[in-house]
């Protein structure tokens, strides 16, 4: 007997998505079923009530769209590009709210979001479609289905009475003359049961816009008897015999919008072959192609259940490029010329591709087609630039060596350790053999890739390059859809640049030589908390195989060890050693296991092995060195970061604020708003390599440096920890090589309040990160290299410009088609599956209930699929549920937490769906969640549902063994449910997650494709995404009206990004901090006596002497901005920079030079503070020109509520004389 064949994981999800539909559409029983109960409560989509007279009045005349032009101009506006919403252009009769309830109580509007006016329809009576046709259309069809339900009362099998409702099915035809409707007018066609099909026409630009509704005309009052209601409604509209009239509602291939917007033009050009042939009106919309006419469609209907698929983006194989590190780290220059060069002839060859493809294309396309081609030359001749330095110069050469094998033990002990977390039973050794037996594949580049790489190599390894240090120099943007491979790419970029500024060494300055053997060399920045943790990780990996490649070749990489820093807010990792060192000591003092409030452990397993670190035994607090260490926890040392491992001092890891300070890591990674703290912390000044004193056993050492710390120039020979500590002593020592390297991931969340603050900043860091390569006389300025990188942006050169100050360069550039960019391509359909998304809408329920409905479906039916198909089934057991923000998340988890266990504990035996275990396993990503719980969630994410153990007959036999007295080991379960916010959206590679449920449409488009994006990462697991829209919201509704083509096109309906960081209001609250912090960290290498730098001296009121130096740092920031904005920008903010120094002259002569700039006290003197922070009373209104935040995201005056012991910290103390609080009595209600 043949076995039956294996269901793969495409068709498990085909199956959900069925059950989805029987469940919340139905019919669940066919096309004759009958249900227990009342259709109304077990169908919420798809239903159209009858018109409900409260008040006696008659019913509302037909649904009309206004006026043709009127429509037309909506749909083809300039700006938009497939979402147009004209909710306000369809008034509809249904069900009316109560007056006094809330239309979307599960989701109050936030403050600050921009909302149309809301639904006062709970259940509509009509809906339909609006569709354009030539105008010499004559005869449509239109067909209208439905289905209503007929009560009747009898005993069942127990001799109960119940209710049942059997269903009758409706399909009626009508055939309608549209020669025979003048633009403007409409037809009724009455059909049985109460029900009408509306037909409105419009004549536009040579065609005819068509305007179809279903109406359910049945009236009734209060009481709603289902009878009336139509179930499971739809219109369809085909020409009778077939042929293709449907036209697309615009088509760039037939006419130029004539758009003023080049990115508009480009777009038109991109996304030509996306085509929309319908909009929906309550419902959404699906078409049917012609398979003989591309561009037109044979019939349109209406749809209550959504879908769109989007394509896997892949980097596709080029033939004859050698993509294997282990390859590329053993060849020699002529292998690797051999094994690269067809990368170039590859792509040069598809270039000349396009450019007969071009030639065929209308005129208004022709030219931004010729704008792609040429962006696509100047990549070639770049590949073919790096190309020729790699193969003729020998530092390259030796720096790629380096890198490929970085990388590549980066990209095996990642494997290793997702191995060792997933199988708790596996040894490394064992995981080691398996990785190792998957061969090159196992880590192997992508093209697109190398390709970066190599286009970027002439600008790392010759700092004066063109393109990075003149000012015409740009950015790299990487420009690649989420899941493809950016991470890796500027990984190895990273890799590379670490290698060369080691072999380079101490490079000549004016001022010196600058040591790249040491220091930070890329500064990579983030802008969220959960992001920058997930990347750690994997920069971690990384680091540790660069320092076992160094500690194997000391005296070709150096002595200094390769050191991955985290610099982030106080609240995820401690800002002073002796924080740390107490938070290890409370841990250890603590009973259980638990990390909770140790912050200094940013993951709870080894990234290089996968062993589980004990945040108890594997955490040290070195007291003589000040340092914290963490060590793998592997006991018998087999992991060389292990506690008596060849890495001796653990992992190369540093998450303590002044241990970065003392010992700036090669690789910093920080969040964009930790650089506010530079104006307070003058130790910082380390990270852009200005240092003078270094102490062997300490690290570098600035005047603010604790005294606890390094409070002595000698140190005598120290026994402790199992270890010798000789004695040392503070030298001088020469500045550092500044951070040649500069990452910006997810480039599309600095925008808003928080882009406009990091983009004034970023003018110092810019300059502090500058430096002159030469010597005096003959010098040439250098600048980093700014790498960002994105799926999602757009008006990117107007930020970038902003931001940076640099022109942008993207890769891959998109010459003619967004499907295929030769670095990129979409893989169809046929061939491997893409991410699914779903669209619901609820319309007959408020969205708590529309939640706590959907979440039962998808719990349900995952555990009925898993019963059924086991493995296959399992990327869909973990649901995640996506909310805009933690208000909704919160109610959301009470539901889940009551009743949606309740309903999945005992599931309607007439569904057939088995029970799920409960309690249900609740995970929650957000920002009320410490970071070391965040480091748990995610890691424990990758915890599948076991066959064994997880399947309804599992669970059986568990229990029965549990009921027997056996003994079972304990486990920790997979997450049922896990809940996040935005805080998901970047940086979460978990790839066995499957399904999603988003909750309303999150605030931009950037953000729902990021988020969406978290699932179905795993080709041969493919993701479903589920968007529950908000009827209550017209831009829930436009988008689900438009489901289809919105997410054909979602790419290119990514909203602009605002970023204003030279505007009045960004000036004026960011300028002090802006040159505060770039004095300080320039100054820190000057003589002590004379030096702005630290606090310990009272560095603030040496400005009197020292205002020449900052001047001419005035001078570089103000010609910053002359490139980054207009010269009205420039003069604004030197005049209001002068302003300041003057004001800060005037307070340092006042007060003698005894000036600090937030210590109130210092030792045996007198001294007054220069900055003044939010919280703080201020005095004179001068005294706000320092007034400067905490963090970037301070960028907003707040009303805040100041609880506080401390009386100075109160803006206003309660005194006497403070009036007492009243309140009015609440009013009583008029009786009626």
């Amino acid at each position: 007997m043949a076995s039956e064949p294996v269901a793969t994981s495409v068709q498990v999800r085909e199956e959900l998505i069925d059950l989805i539909a029987r469940d919340l559409l139905g019919p669940w029983d066919g096309p004759d079923e009958t249900i227990v109960g009342t259709p109304r409560a077990r169908y919420l989509a798809g239903a159209l009530a009858p018109i409900s007279l409260l008040d006696g009045s008659a019913p509302a005349a037909a649904p009309s769209s206004g006026t043709g032009d009127a429509t037309l101009a909506d749909v083809r506006a300039e700006d938009s590009f497939a979402v147009t919403d004209l909710s306000g252009a369809r008034d509809v009769d249904g069900v009316p709210a109560d007056e006094g309830e809330a239309i979307s109580e599960a989701s109050p509007s936030e403050p600050d979001e921009d909302r149309g006016p809301e639904s006062k329809i709970i259940a509509p009576s009509s809906m339909g479609l609006r569709f354009q046709v030539p105008a010499e259309t004559g005869v449509l069809r239109f067909t209208a289905r439905w289905g209503k339900y007929k009560a009747r009362r009898e005993a069942d099998e127990k001799g109960k009475i119940q209710t049942y409702y059997d269903r009758t099915p409706f399909e009626e035809i009508a055939e309608i003359d549209l020669s025979a409707i003048a633009s403007g007018e409409s037809e009724r066609v009455s059909l049985p049961e109460d029900v009408e099909i509306s037909v409105e026409v419009f004549n536009v630009e040579g065609h005819r816009v068509v305007e179809a509704a279903l109406l359910n005309t049945a009236v009734t009052g209060r009481e709603l008897p289902p009878k009336l209601w139509m179930f499971q409604a739809e219109l369809e509209v085909a020409e009778p015999n077939g042929d293709a009239v449907f036209l697309p509602a615009r088509d760039a291939m037939e006419s130029d919008r004539d758009s003023r917007d080049p990115e508009v033009r480009r777009l038109d050009l991109l996304y030509r072959d996306r085509l929309e042939f319908a909009v929906g009106r309550t419902a959404s919309v699906s078409w049917d192609l012609s398979a003989t006419e591309a561009r037109r469609a044979t019939a349109v209907r209406t749809t209550w259940l959504p879908t769109a698929e989007v394509p896997q983006t892949q980097a596709p194989a080029v033939e004859g490029v050698v993509l294997s590190m282990r390859a590329l780290m053993e060849a020699s220059p002529a292998e690797l010329e051999a094994g690269l060069y067809p990368l170039i002839d590859g792509y040069s060859d598809w270039l000349k591709e396009r450019e007969g493809e071009n030639a065929e294309l209308p005129d208004w396309l022709k030219e931004q087609g010729r704008i792609g081609l040429d962006d696509g030359a100047a990549a070639l001749a770049r590949l073919r630039a790096g190309l020729k330095l790699l193969v003729s110069d020998a530092q390259a050469q030796r720096a790629f060596w380096f890198m490929n094998r970085t990388m590549r033990d980066q990209r095996l002990r990642s494997q290793v350790a997702a191995l060792r977390i997933e199988q708790k039973d596996l040894s490394i050794a064992e995981a080691v053999a398996e990785v190792e037996a998957r061969g090159d594949r196992a880590a192997s580049w992508r093209a697109f890739q190398l390709a970066f790489i190599l286009m970027q190599l002439p600008s790392v390894v010759d700092p004066t390059h063109v393109r990075r240090s003149t000012d015409y120099a740009r950015a790299e943007l990487l420009f690649f859809p989420t899941g493809g491979g950016k991470t890796e790419a500027y990984l190895g970029l990273a890799a590379f640049t670490f290698g060369i500024r080691r072999l380079q060494g101490k490079v000549e300055a004016p001022e010196g030589l600058l040591d790249g053997g040491d220091g930070v060399a890329v500064l990579m920045r983030y802008t969220l908390r959960l992001l920058t943790s997930q990347q750690f990780l994997r920069a971690t990996t990384l680091m540790c195989a660069a320092e076992v490649v160094r500690r194997e070749d000391p005296a070709t990489w150096g002595s200094a060890p390769f050191t991955i820093g985290l610099w982030v807010g106080s609240s995820v990792s401690p800002k002073r050693y002796s924080e740390a060192a107490e938070q290890v000591k409370d841990v250890r003092e603590r009973e259980g296991n638990s990390a909770y409030g140790l912050t200094v452990l940013q993951f709870d397993h080894c990234p290089w092995c996968g062993t589980t670190i004990n945040p108890k035994s594997n955490v040290e607090a070195d007291d003589v060195e000040k340092r914290i260490r963490v060590y793998c926890g592997d006991r018998r040392a087999r992991c060389p970061f292990a506690a008596g491992g060849s890495a001796e001092v653990g992992l190369p890891v540093l998450t303590v604020d002044d241990e970065i300070y003392r010992h700036p890591p090669t690789f910093l990674l920080a969040t964009v708003d930790k650089f506010a703290r530079l104006a307070r912390e003058g130790e910082a000044a380390s990270l852009f390599g200005y240092v003078a004193k270094k102490c062997p056993r300490h690290g570098y050492k600035h005047l603010d440096t604790d005294g606890r710390v390094c409070g002595a120039d000698t140190h005598n020979a120290k026994t402790a920890n199992g270890r010798t500590y000789p004695a040392t002593q503070v030298t001088a020592v020469g500045r550092l090589r500044p951070p040649d390297l500069i990452i910006q991931d997810e480039l599309h969340l600095i925008t808003g309040a928080l882009g406009t603050a990091v983009g004034l900043f970023e003018g110092a860091i810019d300059i502090l990160s500058s430096w002159q390569l030469g010597a005096p006389g003959s010098a040439k300025p250098v600048k980093p290299l700014v790498i960002a990188s994105t799926a999602t942006v757009r008006k990117a050169a107007e930020q970038v410009q902003r931001l940076y100050a640099r022109d942008i360069e993207v890769f891959p550039p998109q010459v003619l088609s967004v499907s295929d960019t030769f670095f990129s391509e979409e893989v169809p359909l046929d061939e491997a599956p893409g991410r699914r998304y779903l669209g619901v809408c609820l319309h007959g329920a408020r969205l708590t209930l529309a939640e706590i409905r959907l979440s039962e479906i998808l719990l349900l039916a995952g555990q009925k699929l898993f019963d059924e198909h086991g493995a296959a089934a399992e990327p869909y057991l973990t649901l995640v549920d996506y909310f805009s923000a933690t208000r909704e998340l919160a109610g959301m988890r009470r539901y889940l937490e009551d009743d949606v266990t309740t309903r999945v504990s005992n599931p309607d035996k007439a569904t057939g769906y088995p029970r799920r275990r409960t309690p249900l396993k609740l995970g929650e990503l957000t920002s009320r969640i410490s970071s070391s719980e965040i480091g748990k969630t995610l890691t424990h994410l990758a915890s599948p549902f076991d066959t064994d153990t997880d399947t309804t007959a599992g669970r059986a036999v568990i229990a029965a063994k549990l009921k027997a007295g056996e003994q079972l080991a304990s486990r920790e379960l997979p997450y049922d449910v896990v809940l996040a916010t935005s805080m998901l959206q970047v940086g979460v590679d978990v790839p066995r997650l499957g399904l999603m449920m988003i909750v309303g449409q999150p605030k931009n488009t950037a953000e729902y494709i990021q988020a969406s994006s978290r699932v179905g990462r795993d080709g041969a697991k493919p993701g479903l995404v589920v968007t529950l829209a908000n009827r209550a919201r017209p831009r829930d509704m436009a988008h689900y009206e438009q489901f289809e083509h919105y997410h054909d096109t979602f790419y290119a309906n990514v909203e602009a990004l605002s970023v204003t960081p030279f505007s009045e209001a960004a000036l004026e609250r960011g300028l002090t901090a802006l040159i505060v912090s770039a004095a300080r960290v320039i100054e820190a290498t000057a003589a002590s006596a004379e030096s702005l730098s630290a606090e310990a001296n009272a560095g603030a009121g040496r400005i009197t002497i020292r205002r020449a130096t900052v001047d001419a740092l005035v001078d570089k920031l103000v010609a910053r901005v002359d490139i980054a904005a207009d010269t009205g920008a420039a003069s604004r903010m030197k005049s209001k920079l002068v302003l300041r120094l003057d004001k800060w002259t005037d307070r340092a002569t006042a007060v003698s030079g005894a000036l600090t700039y937030t210590k109130k006290t210092l030792p045996k003197q007198i001294v007054e503070p220069l900055l003044i922070s939010p919280e703080d009373s201020i005095g004179e209104e001068g005294d706000r020109l320092f007034q400067v935040a905490n963090s970037m995201r301070e960028v907003q005056p707040e009303i805040d509520l100041l609880v506080s012991p401390f009386p100075g910290k109160l803006a206003e103390p309660v005194t006497t004389t403070t009036p007492k609080w009243t309140f009015t009595a609440k009013a009583k209600k008029d009786a009626k």
